[in-house]
């Protein structure tokens, strides 16, 4: 399965802790002291390091210097720290991020043959909701055949009387194909925060259920459900700044602009969406 960087800045190598840096300053200290005293770099019979007699060797450093690599090694480890955008997470929220230094997994269609099961499943089950479903199938073996890594399939608007499974549908897409999902419901959550997150600065800052079903589920391509979407409203703040749902839609819906969009919390630029 294909996976893709979630955020856009550099993790931190977990090689480089302050145990490793320590110890390459000593080996670096002890191969500029060995020649002064005599000594050599302890070796096995086949001219290879003798990690043994090195620690050994290693260890016997005078206290001072140790303490003072040591030091060092914890300054170099703080101001990388210091330099990464996961510094200016909360502690429980650094920690969920983290496993995802790797990626996360894009859910596919492995050939045309696959997409013209799932259309038929789907179809079976929705009779009435052919022109829907057809788009979907068509979406998917465009896909298929451009050769692209995961399924994106273009933003569908379902417009029809209520009670006819419009909800139903594009969950059970969803079902079919492998991908988790969510339904946001427009009518109760009619402002940005709880998709595309809350602004830093705020007290209340973090991130939407959108990125939290990134992180909790580790696929970058959820289907995600508005559902009553057109009965939306404008939320505005005191001072007069809109928070619309709608507004923060747009840039998940266009393409090149989702491929980058990134957290109103500024957690990540996720890739995926």
């Amino acid at each position: 399965m294909t996976r893709i960087p979630f955020a856009l800045f550099p993790f931190p190598n977990p090689n480089l802790s302050a145990e490793v840096i320590e110890r390459r300053l000593r080996l670096h200290l002890a191969g500029l002291i060995a020649p002064k005293i005599g000594m050599k770099p302890p070796l096995n019979a086949d001219d290879t390091i003798d990690e043994a007699g090195l620690n050994a060797l290693l260890e016997s450093m005078p206290y001072a210097k140790t303490l003072r690599l040591r030091q060092r090694a914890t300054r170099i480890v703080e101001r990388r720290t210091e330099k990464s955008p996961l510094s200016r997470l909360k502690t429980v929220d650094r920690k969920r991020i983290t496993p995802l230094r790797g990626g996360v997994e894009l859910i596919g269609i492995p050939n045309e043959h696959r997409a013209d099961e799932l259309a038929a499943t789907l179809h079976a089950e929705f009779l009435w909701m052919g022109p829907a479903t057809e788009t979907a199938w068509h979406g998917m073996r465009r896909l298929v055949q451009r050769g692209d890594a995961g399924l994106r399939l273009p933003p569908i608007l379902l417009d029809g009387p209520p009670g006819i499974g419009k909800g139903h549908w594009a969950r059970r897409l969803g079902t079919l194909i492998g991908a988790p999902g969510m339904v946001y419901d427009a009518t109760t959550e009619n402002a940005s925060f709880g998709l595309a997150g809350s602004q830093r600065g705020r007290g209340n800052a973090a991130p939407g259920r959108l990125v939290n079903l990134t992180l909790t589920e580790r696929v970058a391509n959820p289907v995600v459900v508005a559902d009553e979407v057109e009965k939306a409203g404008i939320a505005q703040s005191d001072k007069g700044r809109s928070f619309d749902l709608t507004a923060a839609l747009l840039p998940l819906l266009e393409p090149l602009s989702a491929g980058n969009w990134t957290c109103a919390s500024t957690w990540a630029g996720s890739s995926g969406c």
